[in-house]
């Protein structure tokens, strides 16, 4: 009894900390330190935090923080993000999406697969 209580006071402690990362990055985000929040979301994200992914699908998109414009990377961390749980980034997904076909879509989706099953280790 005691292990489970010791794990849920850090399954919450951990989500906190996380949650405070991301809304860390989202707020550089928004005062457009591009590169403060590429490094955070790109910390959060590798530990799974779909909003990180999401916001560091964003940078990929639009080529911010020193990341490349890349469509295709974009693509792959708004997948990873939505596969976690964050359909808000639906639309921005569609909109990376939009300029590849159907078949270099599903490649691209296969690297998601991939990030995803590596642990987030294999994803650019």
């Amino acid at each position: 009894m005691k292990q489970l209580m010791t794990l849920c006071v850090l399954a919450l402690f951990g989500s906190s900390v996380s949650a405070q990362s991301y809304e860390t990055a989202q707020d550089a985000f928004d005062a457009r330190a591009w590169e403060a929040a590429a490094k955070l979301a790109r910390a959060e994200a590798i530990k799974g935090n779909a909003n990180s992914q999401g916001l560091l699908g964003q940078l990929y998109h639009f080529g911010q923080g020193g990341l490349p414009k890349s469509s295709e990377l974009a693509v792959i961390w708004y997948s990873v993000s939505m596969a976690n749980g964050n359909t808000a980034i639906e639309g921005l997904y569609n909109g990376a999406a939009f300029v590849f076909n159907e078949e270099e879509l599903k490649g691209i989706e296969a690297k998601a697969t991939t990030c995803l099953s590596s642990q987030y280790e294999k994803c650019d």
